[in-house]
């Protein structure tokens, strides 16, 4: 068992489970290596935004500023190697699942459940209908796209300038041009 454990590009979902003494530990798959945490999920994902120089609250506050006040919000673990997590249901729930979106393939709908296949090559069955897994999808896609948008573009604004300035030789001080 890992005394802690840091999402990489590589992890593909992270979830709960009690370990034989009844302790919530982290589940975490890595390819095809399960790997067991001896810490509860939200640490995990806590030390994660934060190895990255970010903060799991202020991730989904940003992510939710993007997409609105969504119930369920994905957030980016860490924008520079796009590691974007979204919960299949409440994190309340010790066994709500943390997917990567990147690693998320395909859905299929049996019954009540969906069956969601992974990179790996696995697949998981979860009591949950299809549309509502691709909703939550959809939207941690959403917010890659936006996120990668907006690096791409410089994070450049549509806004028109309308002071020039410069700076005065003998005082140093700034000096504006109201005249634009």
């Amino acid at each position: 068992m890992l005394t802690h454990y840091i999402i990489k590009q590589k992890t593909e979902l992270v979830t709960g489970e009690f370990d034989e003494y009844g302790k919530l530990c982290t589940r975490v798959i890595e390819g095809n290596m399960p790997l067991l945490v001896d810490l509860p999920p939200i640490k995990v994902l806590i030390e994660s935004t934060n190895y990255y120089g970010n903060n799991l609250k202020g991730a989904i506050e940003g992510a939710k500023s993007i997409l609105g006040n969504i119930h369920l919000c994905p957030f980016m673990v860490c924008q520079d190697l796009d590691i974007c997590l979204f919960p299949h249901k409440s994190s309340v729930h010790h066994d709500c699942i943390w997917f990567n979106h990147e690693h998320v393939l395909n859905t299929r709908s049996q019954g009540r459940y969906t069956i969601v296949e992974l990179r790996n090559g696995n697949s998981l069955k979860l009591k949950t209908r299809q549309s509502s897994f691709n909703s939550k999808k959809q939207k941690a896609g959403d917010l890659r796209r936006i996120l990668t948008e907006r690096v791409l573009s410089g994070g450049n604004l549509k806004y028109v300038a309308s002071e020039q300035y410069g700076i005065c030789k003998e005082t140093g001080k700034l000096i504006f041009d109201k005249k634009n």
